[in-house]
């Protein structure tokens, strides 16, 4: 009976146990050597593919061609076909012989043993995974047999085996039974110290990761986890201990250990070298061999032949383990430091899986050191990459320590910066008050004050410097609460740009200086964005440009590139030849509150507030700014915004004033849904200047526009979206439902400040026929009721 007991236990064991042992395939009296008997050379073999036989078939088929074992590897690679070997024993001695018989791997699913005298007699024995562990004729991990001989009796053994597409392989060797026992002891020994480091380098990163929040260490000790659990599989105790009965997943456990443990490899390879920082493209590869880790587990779970699994696991292996090497060979190449054991840990997985995956491919010879490859390479890399971990922890530590010292050095930075800055604010508040001021009690004093003209646009000038400083405030307030939002409307491009140019180069001819403008041929006239944010991001950098520049020039060049989808590029690039940004100050130009911002003692007014508050707004569009030194003097900025491009521009670009309506639309009816006087009024005067003879009716809400639609026929709706009582989107879906007390087919044209692609989606949806943008165009409205009007018409005649 086969001794179960704790791997720990045997350690004892083995130093205590080292008796004699003999193998021989002819069985004499001086049995003394330990080493096991190979039976290969007296064995042969019926690659039987996908046929199988029953032993019946096997005995009484002449026609069935056993060859030598010996012609064949022992390993004889993935597959899943069936194979019968077959060999002859005899005790040659006067005495009872018990043997035990080793032959295929642990994970093997039907290994069966049947032996027949010489008269007939069958004894049949049962090994493998596929049965419960407690169906195994010999109870142990590995495909075990137990022979016994009488004295000078012969036997004829033949063994059934197949794999449901591993790595097939068929040692044949018979121990005599205290050799077997003394090696087994020796194995648990081996596998209980290989474990036993496994899950308590598992546990310790575990406990590190709840203490540092570091995701390299949940990773690292997951990655060990899984790992010893695929090499538990693979060495049966994962059938013996885990699921002993059998079943889906004592079938697949290799497999998905296999690929759980390549995944966590993965994440903490990426994780340890900040591949997402350091090699942006090695990180996008670490991602797609994520997916197809992920993939292959669900192949796994799902399909119900899975022995392809096998290759495709060992051959992501590969690729998991090139990835690393390329990782850390570009780490190399551009000189970013990792950590020495590290990479010696992770050399010697790697050449513990090398060894592994060539065994599993066939291409090596199998041996001890072969089959264990992968165990010696996990163990010499848990103890290098341990190290590594260690270093991390104390890099960590240094770290954490420094960002101690930097916060402490921070809060007393800040107690000055609060008080440079309410110095500053006073000073810059106070300068244009005192002028103002002045200014204001001279006028006073003297009623016939020369020069009136001046002094009035010095105190202008004064009030526009204070308003746009308590602007600042004000804006700066705003993105400190995190309410700082986009208002999308559409505007004219090309007019807003120029009154910005224009209202700078008044700033630098008056400073002196040269301004040129460079505005590209392909603009569009109308986009779609923040126009007061744009304005306020021009104006801001190029108020910096002058401010900064005593002489010399200011250069804007204004360059745009038009997307397929409606989108544009806007580029922008600033120029000057002022005084330039230090190297030092570049990292911190567009910070809030630092010291070197308040702390500047140069002649420059200002709070410091503007770049700030320029790349919070940029950032806002997704647009992208940088600052760099100017080859001459002085500084670049680059500035890139994308837009939406008014769809209605190219009607915009024509001459409309010159449509004509249509004779059939001249005395039609039109309702418009319009709760704002101003708009109404705007509304009003369009139609009276171009089209004085349409019937204009005006209602407040939407509710009014239905009651009115009962007392009179419409042609045409003009509905504005945001109303009291009763909304467009409301009315509009009324009406298309056929609810309202008017033609359900009534052209709606919407009319709104709104014109984001949900508001569009949203309004089509409802059924209205087209939108206008306020401020409303008048030749392009015309241009749109004359449309939708003929349409309307033609449907009628068809």
């Amino acid at each position: 009976m086969l001794l179960r007991t704790s791997p720990i236990l045997y350690t004892w064991l083995n130093f205590i146990l080292l008796l004699p042992l003999f193998c021989n395939a002819q069985f004499g009296e001086s049995e003394t050597s330990i080493e096991a008997i190979s039976l290969r050379s007296k064995t042969s073999i019926l690659l039987a593919g996908q046929q199988n036989y029953s032993f019946e078939e096997i005995i009484n088929n002449t026609n069935l061609e056993f060859v030598p074992l010996s012609s064949l590897k022992e390993n004889l690679g993935f597959s899943n076909d069936h194979y019968w070997m077959t060999f002859a024993l005899e005790n040659q001695s006067s005495g009872f012989k018990q043997y035990y018989l080793e032959t295929a791997r642990p994970i093997t699913d039907i290994v069966n043993l049947y032996l027949m005298d010489d008269q007939g007699n069958v004894q049949q024995q049962y090994s493998g995974d596929k049965i419960p562990f407690s169906e195994k004729t010999v109870p142990h991990r590995k495909s075990i047999f137990d022979i016994k001989l009488e004295p000078h009796q012969k036997i004829q053994a033949y063994i059934h085996l197949k794999s449901d597409g591993e790595v097939v392989m068929l040692p044949i060797r018979l121990y005599q039974e205290n050799s077997f026992f003394i090696l087994t002891y020796k194995e648990q020994v081996f596998y209980g110290f290989f474990y036993g480091i496994l899950i308590l380098a598992c546990l310790i990163y575990l406990f590190f990761f709840f203490a540092l929040k570091d995701n390299a260490f949940i990773y690292y000790a997951l990655y060990v986890l899984f790992i010893a659990l695929m090499q538990f599989s693979l060495d049966g105790f994962f059938h013996q201990y885990f699921t002993p009965q059998g079943g889906l997943l004592s079938d697949r456990a290799v497999l998905l250990t296999a690929f759980v443990s390549l995944f966590f490899f993965g994440k903490y390879g990426g994780t340890f070298l900040d591949l997402k920082k350091n090699i942006p493209i090695l990180h996008i590869a670490n991602k797609i061999l994520g997916v197809a880790i992920t993939l292959g587990v669900l192949l796994l779970a799902f399909a119900s032949s899975f022995e392809y699994c096998y290759p495709l696991a060992n051959a992501i292996g590969i690729l998991v383990l090139l990835h690393m090497i390329a990782s850390l060979v570009v780490l190399k190449v551009k000189k970013i430091k990792v950590d020495p054991y590290f990479v010696i840990g992770i050399s010697f997985l790697v050449l513990g899986f090398i060894v592994f995956i060539l065994n599993n491919f066939n291409t090596i010879e199998n041996s001890f050191f072969t089959n264990n490859g992968a165990k010696f390479g996990i163990g010499l890399e848990i103890v290098f990459l341990s190290i590594s971990m260690i270093n991390r922890i104390r890099d960590l530590r240094m770290e954490n320590e420094h960002n101690q010292m930097l916060a402490l050095q921070r809060a007393e930075d800040m107690n000055e910066i609060k008080s440079s800055f309410l110095s500053n604010i006073s000073h810059e508040l106070r300068t244009p008050l005192n002028l103002i001021m002045g200014v204001a009690t001279s006028l006073r004093e003297n009623k016939e004050e020369e020069n009136l003209e001046e002094k009035c646009k010095m105190i202008l000038s004064s009030s526009k410097n204070l308003l746009g400083y308590i602007e600042d405030i004000l804006d700066f307030t705003v993105i400190e609460k995190g309410d700082q939002e986009l208002k999308e409307v559409p505007f004219d491009l090309k007019s807003t740009l120029l009154k910005v140019v224009g209202a700078q180069e008044k700033k630098a001819l008056s400073k002196g200086l040269e301004f040129n403008y460079t505005l590209s041929n392909v603009l569009p006239a109308r986009i779609i964005g923040d126009k007061a944010k744009l304005v306020q991001i021009l104006n801001h950098l190029l108020d910096n440009a002058i401010k900064f520049t005593n002489q010399g020039s200011i250069d804007i060049v204004i360059h745009c590139k038009k997307k397929g989808d409606g989108q544009s590029t806007l580029s922008f690039i600033i120029k000057d030849t002022g005084i330039g940004i230090s190297k030092e100050k570049m990292s911190t130009i567009f910070e809030s509150f630092t010291k070197k911002s308040f702390m500047d003692k140069r002649e420059f007014s200002g709070l410091g507030l503007g770049l700030y508050i320029v790349k919070t707004y940029v950032d806002l569009q997704k647009g992208s700014i940088h600052f760099r030194d100017n080859q001459k003097q002085g500084t670049v900025c680059e500035l890139s915004l994308g837009f939406e491009i008014d769809e209605d521009e190219d009607l915009v670009k024509e001459d409309l004033t010159s449509i004509r309506i249509d004779e059939k639309l001249k005395m039609c009816n039109v309702l418009l849904v319009e709760d704002n006087k101003m708009n109404q009024t705007v509304v009003k005067l369009l139609f009276k200047k171009n089209w004085n003879s349409v019937n204009l009716t005006i209602a407040n809400h939407g509710k009014e526009a239905l009651n009115m639609m009962k007392e009179n026929t419409f042609d045409f709706i003009l509905m504005d979206l945001q109303m009291p009582e009763m909304d467009g989107f409301e009315t509009t879906s009324i009406i298309r439902r056929g609810k309202a007390n008017c033609n359900q087919e009534i052209p709606i044209i919407v009319l709104t400040a709104d014109n984001t692609a949900a508001t569009r989606k949203k309004i089509f949806e409802l059924g209205a026929n087209d939108l206008v943008t306020k401020p409303v165009n008048g030749p392009l409205l015309f241009s749109k009721i004359s449309k939708h009007g003929l349409e309307k018409a033609a449907g009628k005649v068809a």
